[in-house]
């Protein structure tokens, strides 16, 4: 369920709902890592679930160049990234499938990247991404991971800066993200689910649970019934209108392994 009034239920999904997952999909900053790094907890949890037969695909913000190697060195079968614009999936002979979802260009590079520069007056220490080089589809700004002073309310502006513009924009615990075309987590999530694991659509809101922790995540949080956010989300709560059916009690990483907990421990209690 997802509250309207500014607060959310600290419980809204059964035990008995997350005994017939089939998929855990999670962002990663704010959500996987902590501190900005990601705790061997995190990759123990994933390592877990894809032992148990359940799915586990990350679904971030980050660059193609950093999904890559996501896709090929962690413990998750896919990786979608920057806010949906490609898939990189692992195939059964451990090599990398490429799906991608954006169209891009040398113009729509130059306009994202004029937009970007424009938006760096609308508030002091905001700076272009230092990942943008690895970036195919969007460009992001940050507002919080190597830059201090900017508020939420400063991202908001930069977001509102490019969506005028007639871009699609988003923010996350740290950047704001900007692109040209219809994708976001949500479209390429349900595709990839349904072409690529054999999840139909129909099927997705009952055998789908999502992890998150920002505004990126709106489109999760109201596609997926079983959805979660870790306890960081909170601050995010006044800037959203889809939110998480539940939230966790533990801070980014404590809060993912705590609901991954939660997933094994249903799988596990399920009737043969």
């Amino acid at each position: 369920m997802n509250s309207s009034n500014g607060s959310t239920p600290v419980s809204g999904v059964t035990d008995d709902a997350l005994a017939g997952v089939k998929a855990f999909l999670f962002d990663l900053d704010g959500t996987v890592t902590h501190d900005g790094r990601v705790p061997a907890a995190s990759l123990a949890a994933m390592e877990r679930l894809q032992a148990a037969g359940i799915l586990t695909l990350a679904v971030t913000g980050r660059p193609a160049g950093w999904c890559d190697l996501i896709a090929r060195w962690w413990p998750v079968d896919a990786v979608i990234g920057e806010n949906g614009a490609f898939c990189f999936a692992r195939r059964g002979d451990g090599r990398i499938a490429r799906d991608w979802f954006c169209e891009t260009s040398d113009e729509a590079r130059t306009r994202l990247g004029e937009l970007a520069e424009s938006t760096l007056e609308l508030a002091d220490n905001l700076a272009p991404a230092a990942d943008n080089a690895w970036r195919i589809c969007d460009i992001a700004v940050d507002f919080a991971e190597d830059v201090t002073g900017p508020t939420l309310d400063d991202a908001e502006r930069v977001r509102a800066r490019f969506a005028a513009a007639g871009a699609v924009a988003k923010t996350s615990s740290i950047h704001v993200n900007a692109w040209f075309g219809d994708h976001d987590k949500k479209t390429t999530a349900t595709r990839v689910l349904a072409d690529r694991f054999s999840i139909p659509e129909a099927d997705q809101p009952a055998s789908v649970a999502y992890i998150g922790d920002a505004p990126n995540d709106e489109p999760m949080f109201a596609a997926f019934p079983l959805s979660f956010g870790v306890a960081g989300v909170r601050r995010f709560l006044p800037h959203m209108t889809a939110r998480p059916a539940e939230i966790a009690t533990g801070e980014e990483a404590a809060g993912f392994a705590e609901i991954a907990g939660r997933l094994l421990a249903a799988r596990k209690a399920r009737p043969a």
